[in-house]
């Protein structure tokens, strides 16, 4: 059935994306919107019988789906934070550097 192929899929990725940004890589989320697109369109052509069948592991793909964006949120904001502090060292730097080379000077 197409809808539990895609089902499969889909936690397959957010499983796989779990994995990698706890080794701290980038993810590629190209394609994932397509996915859940036609999940739920497959969704939508299921049998009532079916619906109910899937509704509990559907309930759950979306806040895994949900999770997962929170957790790529965090990343990111970690990811943001470090550059920040990556400038400001430089910056810092810098300026002991020239300070350093003023006084140097100075004392010549």
């Amino acid at each position: 059935m197409k809808a539990e192929a895609l089902l499969e899929d889909i936690e397959q990725f957010i499983g796989e994306s779990r994995a990698l940004l706890q080794q701290g890589a980038m993810m590629e989320l190209a394609g994932l919107d397509v996915q859940v697109e036609s999940l739920c369109e497959a969704a939508l052509r299921l049998s009532g019988e079916d619906r109910k069948r899937y509704a509990d592991r559907l309930q759950s793909l979306l806040e895994e789906l949900t999770k997962l964006g929170e957790e790529m949120a965090a990343s990111r904001d970690a990811v943001s934070a470090e550059l920040r502090d990556i400038n400001r060292h430089r910056k810092a730097h810098t300026a002991y550097r020239m300070a350093d080379a003023k006084g140097k000077k100075d004392s010549e």
